[in-house]
């Protein structure tokens, strides 16, 4: 076999055969080691921080502006409360999901029952679509929060 192999050019001296086996399985470990990543197990922002704070609103159907102030609910991780929520003076609950807010159908003051979906457009812009009702006639509100 060593004739046959020494007659084609294919049998390499001893130590270069080691050297280029060595050279060859060292880059081959190093490819392996640098193209693992260390996965990140730390938990994303928090979704509800986006939503925070007062918002200074235009609600287009109404022609009126008016404030709303977003803070955490105390009883619910996942739930917000919206203070003066469609400028009713009253709170409205709302549950996070993603870039949403979901207002499910409730009481917001008055006797006004109120439901929705709010979404995260920007930092300075969320957009609620949302039914009023005041017992008599129901309406669909278009508001934008900004600051």
């Amino acid at each position: 076999m060593k004739k046959y192999l020494k007659q084609y050019g294919l049998l390499l001296q001893n130590s270069l055969l080691t050297n280029i086996l060595k050279t060859v399985l060292l880059f081959t470990l190093l490819a392996a080691v640098s193209s693992c990543t260390v996965d990140d197990t730390s938990d994303p922002a928090d979704p509800i921080d986006k939503f925070l704070g007062t918002w200074n609103v235009s609600d287009q159907a109404a022609r009126i502006n008016y404030a709303v102030t977003i803070q955490r609910d105390p009883n619910h991780s996942a739930y917000v409360l919206l203070n003066n929520f469609a400028d009713m003076g009253g709170n409205a609950k709302g549950l996070v999901v993603g870039d949403n807010i979901i207002i499910e159908t409730q009481d917001i003051g008055n006797d006004f029952l109120c439901s929705g979906t709010g979404t995260y457009k920007t930092k300075y812009e969320l957009e609620f679509l949302f039914m009023l009702d005041d017992g008599i006639e129901t309406e669909q509100r278009k508001a934008v929060f900004s600051r």
